[in-house]
C-alpha cells in the first residue's frame, strides 16, 4: 500500500511537472510570436511612412493563411488596414525579402488610398519597388508559387527588369 502511495504521489508530481514544462513551452511560443509581431511591424511602419501612407496598418500572424499574405482594410478607403502573414511563411523569408512582402501589401494599400479601382499585383510590386529592389521580391515570388502550389510569371507581376 505504501509503495501505491508512493507511486501515486510521483506520477500526479512529475504530471504537474510536465503540465508546467509544457505551459512554460507555450509562454515561450507565445512570447516569441508576440516579438516575430512587433518585428513586422517596426518594417511595416518604417515602409509605410517612406511609401507616404499616413493610414495605420497593423500587422499580424496567421496560424495559416491560404494566401500566404493577404491585407484587407477594417473600415473604409482610410482604413484602418491589416496585413494577414502566414506564420509558417514567414520564417522561410530572409530579412530582405520579408521587407518586400510587406512592401508589396503596402503597395496594396497604396493603391487603394490613392485609385482604389486601379489593383493589381503588378501596380502594388510598382510602388512597393519605390523602397525595396526587385532582387528581394522575386524570390518572395518562387516561395509563394512554390507554397501554393502556382506557378506564375515574374515579368507579369515585376516587369522584366529593364528599366
Amino acid at each position: 500500500m505504501i509503495r501505491f502511495c508512493v507511486l501515486a504521489l510521483f506520477v500526479c508530481l512529475l504530471s504537474v511537472h510536465l503540465d508546467g514544462a509544457e505551459a512554460r513551452g507555450e509562454n515561450t511560443k507565445s512570447r516569441a510570436r508576440a516579438e516575430r509581431t512587433n518585428q513586422l511591424q517596426l518594417i511595416s511602419d518604417r515602409l509605410r511612412l517612406r511609401l507616404g501612407i499616413m493610414e495605420r496598418v497593423m500587422v499580424t500572424l496567421a496560424k495559416r493563411n491560404p494566401l500566404v499574405m493577404s491585407v484587407e482594410t477594417l473600415g473604409t478607403r482610410s482604413g484602418p488596414f491589416v496585413i494577414n502573414a502566414d506564420e509558417a511563411f514567414i520564417t522561410t523569408l530572409t530579412d530582405d525579402e520579408i521587407e518586400a512582402a510587406i512592401a508589396h501589401e503596402l503597395g496594396h494599400v497604396w493603391l487603394y488610398t490613392h485609385h482604389p479601382y486601379e489593383q493589381s499585383e503588378r501596380y502594388a510590386n510598382d510602388i512597393a519597388l519605390r523602397v525595396i529592389n526587385r532582387a528581394a521580391l522575386e524570390p518572395v515570388y518562387v516561395k509563394v508559387w512554390k507554397r501554393t502550389g502556382i506557378k506564375g510569371n515574374l515579368a507579369e507581376y515585376i516587369g522584366d527588369g529593364q528599366q
